[in-house]
């Protein structure tokens, strides 16, 4: 809950919440607030933390291919065996992604607005984070996007 802000989402018990009505336009206004830049200085991913699966994802769309700028990736530790046991991280540090393990994009020191003016993200939490705490411009968008553009 330490980066929920005035809104945690958590349960107790059976009783069903409050239903909010989504759509597409909806999320294209979001995803228009939070877009505030068309490059970025580096980039992120996970936030929250990438689990087995995205990492998973991630290691296959990079097969053959290198970021051409930092790329830092946030996954639970409790992962770390894993990932390094199914070649996943050895893939990804092959193509210069650094994994980061038990830390936040949004709550640590690692992206500066006095170093990084604009981060590359897939994560709409992690737009709004940093574009509100840590004061950089985002450009957001989705993970395939990010491999296909910012690797060769």
């Amino acid at each position: 809950m330490g980066t929920s802000g005035a809104c945690g989402m958590f349960t107790f018990g059976e009783e069903e919440g409050e239903k909010i009505d989504f759509d597409k336009n909806e999320m294209q206004k979001i995803h228009d607030e939070l877009n505030t830049s068309e490059k970025g200085d580096l980039i992120t991913l996970g936030s929250p933390q990438l689990g087995i699966e995205e990492i998973g994802d991630l290691a296959s769309m990079l097969k053959g291919r290198s970021f051409q700028k930092r790329c830092m990736i946030f996954c639970p530790r409790a992962i770390q065996g894993q990932i390094r046991d199914l070649g996943y991280s050895k893939e990804i540090e092959r193509a210069g992604g650094e994994i980061l393990y038990d830390c936040c994009t949004c709550l640590s020191p690692l992206v500066d607005n006095k170093e990084v003016d604009s981060v590359v993200t897939n994560s709409v939490k992690g737009a709004y984070y940093l574009k509100s705490s840590n004061k950089v411009d985002v450009n957001l968008k989705s993970l395939k996007r990010i491999v296909e553009e910012e690797t060769r």
